[in-house]
This record gives C-alpha cells, structure tokens and sequence, in this order.
C-alpha cells in the first residue's frame, strides 16, 4: 500500500477511536496537519484526558499543544461571531451561519476540535449591501476575491484571527438554492447577544457536501476534503438519508453527494441509510476512482478530463459567468496595480 493510502487509512482509524498497531506516526501527523484535523486528531485519541500509552509521549505532548492553541483561537473567533452577529442584527439581518461558524456556535467558544480558517455567512440577497455595510461599520473591509456582488463578499480585519466570507447565494447548486431556501431548514440561534439562524443537521451536511462536490471541484477532481468529512461525521447519527437527498436537486448534485456518501462510509464508518449506488453509474465510477486515485495519484489528471467529458462541470450559462468574473477579476487587479505606481 502506497505510504500516503496507508496514512490516510491509520489516520481514519484514529479519527474512530483506534490506534493501529504498525501506525507510523511522521506519515500519520503530517497528513493531519495538511487536511486540517489534528485538533479533531487529539480529541479523538482523548489526549487530554487519558490518552493510549501505546502513544509516544512527543506525540502527546504535540497533539496537547495543538489543541490547546485551536481552542485558544476558537475563542478569538467565536467573540468575532458573536460581534458580527450583533451588527447584523442591529440592521435588522439575521444571518445563516454556514460550514464551520455553524459548527463553533454550536460548540461554543470553548471548541478545541475544529480548525477554522474563516467564518461563512449568508443573507439574503436584497440584503447584501446592508450586511456588508453593517460589517464595514465595526472596521472589516473587502478583500480582493472571485466573488461579484451578487454572490458574496469576502471581508476582513487586521486584529482577527479570520475573515469573514459573506454569502448572497450558493453557488453551483441549482437554481432556488438560497438563503430563502436554506432558511426553511434553520431555526433560531442565540450566540453572544445576537441570534443566528442555525441549519439543521442535514442542511449542514448538505453544505459541506455542495461546497466541496461542487463548489470546489472535488467531485470532478476526486479529492477528498477531510475535515468536512470529519465534520460530517460528526452529525451523521442525527441525519436521515432521504431527508438529505430531498435537499439536493436531482442529477449532478445528487450524485455528487451519492460520492461523498460512499466516502464517508469507506473512510470513516458512517452511514445514514441513503443508497450509495442512487446516483447510478457515474458515481459508483467516481467513488471507485477516488481509491485508484490514493493509489496512484499521478493518474488524477486523466481521471479529472474523464470525468469531465462524463460528467460535464459547466452548463453554457455557468461557462459565461466564469468567464464574466475572471474579466472582472483581471480588471480588480489592473486598477490594484495603478494605484501602486
């Protein structure tokens, strides 16, 4: 077995609670470090509690400091959110929380499992100029991204940890997937003196499933984002399988979660009862290929034009607006470099 299947599969069992006996810890915390879940690692392998003494102690005393860190920084982005949330608020907005925000409210500011590297919102769409105003009144700015207006904004401040990506709309999806969508999937959620709007644990899911099937490629590139796995994982007990697929509109997007399905189960142990082969011979071929892709990794490019040519990315509609944001992207950077000169 190649060296980084091998670690992928000893990582995934700790990631469950067990450590394997020939575990080869270098391969194993470089991987964790890399897909972003060491703090996940830690809490996993209960390594402030009463850890395995099969364990060697540097690697212990590694996973204690790195949890100790996350949770340090948790707190930091937790009093970010809650302070967003209330400026919101105070414009009559009540955000989305998506992905990993949703995850640090829910777990409070004490969270020491998950990293996050950002904080994802989303409004309404006629709400946009007011939420980016409203953020823009207690010091975040714009920051230079692929986003137009009528898709998001990414914003941010010098003192914080992370910025904060601000969404009018998912994209990629299909059409009617937004926050009037999502919102019939949330409820109500008080963080600091604000409230949020919480999805529920399948539109979670949901999310993290679009955001990296779709969103990100990986459905087509057949790549494993193992942190929302991780994350994925962690809810999937509470989650009934057709009420996710009812989530998901039928074709693309639907075997796009069949994939990540069938991942979940293979690499972490989690089912939650929808038929991985529902989304017919095209995601069985992209789950079969994700292993042979860890096997022999310098086969991805082959198998991503494959995959296009199978399964097609891009409608005409969404080839336009790529385009339409890479022009505008090229003429953000232009006006950038001007005012260099």
């Amino acid at each position: 077995m190649p060296s980084e299947l091998h670690a992928l599969s000893d990582l995934c069992q700790c990631l469950g609670g067990r450590v394997p006996a020939a575990i080869e810890w270098e391969g194993v915390l470089a991987l964790a470090n890399r897909t972003l879940v060491t703090p996940a690692l830690a809490e996993s392998l209960d390594i402030a509690g009463s850890p395995d003494p099969a364990i060697p102690s540097e690697v212990v005393g590694l996973l204690r400091v790195i949890a100790e860190r996350t949770s340090a920084r948790n707190r930091l982005m937790h009093a970010q959110l809650a302070e967003a949330v209330a400026a919101l608020n105070a414009r009559g907005i009540t955000p989305i929380l998506l992905k990993g925000a949703a995850l640090l409210a829910h777990r409070g500011p004490d969270c020491a499992n998950r990293l996050l590297t950002d904080l994802d919102l989303m409004v309404r769409e006629d709400e946009n100029g007011s939420a980016v105003e409203a953020l823009e009144g207690i010091g975040y700015h714009r920051l230079l991204s692929m986003h137009q207006d009528e898709q998001g904004a990414n914003l941010g401040r010098e003192r914080d940890a992370g910025g904060v990506d601000l969404h009018f709309r998912l994209k990629r999806v299909g059409h009617g997937r937004d926050a009037a969508w999502l919102m019939a999937s949330c409820r109500p959620f008080p963080i600091g003196g604000g409230v949020a709007s919480m999805p529920s644990p399948a539109a979670l899911i949901a999310l993290f499933v679009l955001h990296d099937q779709l969103q990100e490629g990986d459905y087509w590139r057949g790549r494993i984002d193992l942190r929302h796995l991780v994350d994925m994982a962690a809810i999937a007990r509470q989650v009934d399988g057709n009420a996710l697929a009812a989530l998901f509109p039928a074709g693309r997007a639907r075997r796009a979660l069949a994939v990540q399905l069938h991942s979940l189960s293979t690499w972490l142990g989690q089912s939650m009862g929808m038929p991985q082969r529902g989304g017919g011979w095209r995601a069985a071929f992209q789950g079969r290929r994700r292993h042979w892709q860890l096997r022999y990794p310098a086969s991805e490019t082959t198998l991503t034009l494959f995959s296009w040519l199978i399964d097609p990315p891009f409608s005409l509609y969404e080839q336009r607006g790529i385009a339409a944001r890479g022009k505008e992207m090229r003429r953000m950077l232009l006006e950038r470099k001007a005012t260099k000169v």
